[in-house]
């Protein structure tokens, strides 16, 4: 099982958080641009709401890195586009590209951290449980 292998296993979406993985993401200064459909698509950053950065799998088996550029979609609803990258030097560069192109309001303190120091200080064993607690901060931030 691969660290790709774990991002792709997406939990079924819910009515307030759906995520989608990306296909072949770019960060570029106007957006991620990536494949939505076989089609060329970009998120402009202005539309990304906070990205949070987490290490989803077992400290001892198999682990990845996942980053949720989450957007608004309506009173309630939030969609994200995942990415993931391996443990290391992938990942934290990742960070830091996302951290410089970001508005500070929506760099998430585990991406800051991932990019400071390389390790992202949100650690789930399932992506369920990495999704729940993003719920939960999302609704925090409303407040």
């Amino acid at each position: 099982m691969s660290a790709s292998h774990i991002a792709a296993e997406v939990p079924e979406p819910s009515a307030r958080y759906r995520a989608r993985v990306v296909e072949g993401p770019a960060i570029q200064p106007s957006g991620l641009h990536h494949l939505e459909t076989g089609e060329p698509a970009t998120l402009g950053w202005d539309e990304v709401r906070l990205v949070v950065a987490a290490e989803v799998g077992e400290p001892e088996g198999v682990r990845t890195i996942v980053f949720d550029l989450i957007a608004e979609c309506g009173e309630s609803d939030w969609l994200a586009l995942r990415m993931d990258a391996e443990p290391g030097s992938e990942s934290m560069e990742r960070a830091r590209e996302l951290s410089a192109v970001l508005n500070a309001e929506a760099c998430d303190p585990s991406l800051k951290s991932l990019a400071a120091d390389g390790i992202p200080s949100r650690w789930y064993p399932d992506l369920t449980s990495f999704e729940e607690e993003t719920i939960e901060l999302l609704g925090r931030r409303r407040s």
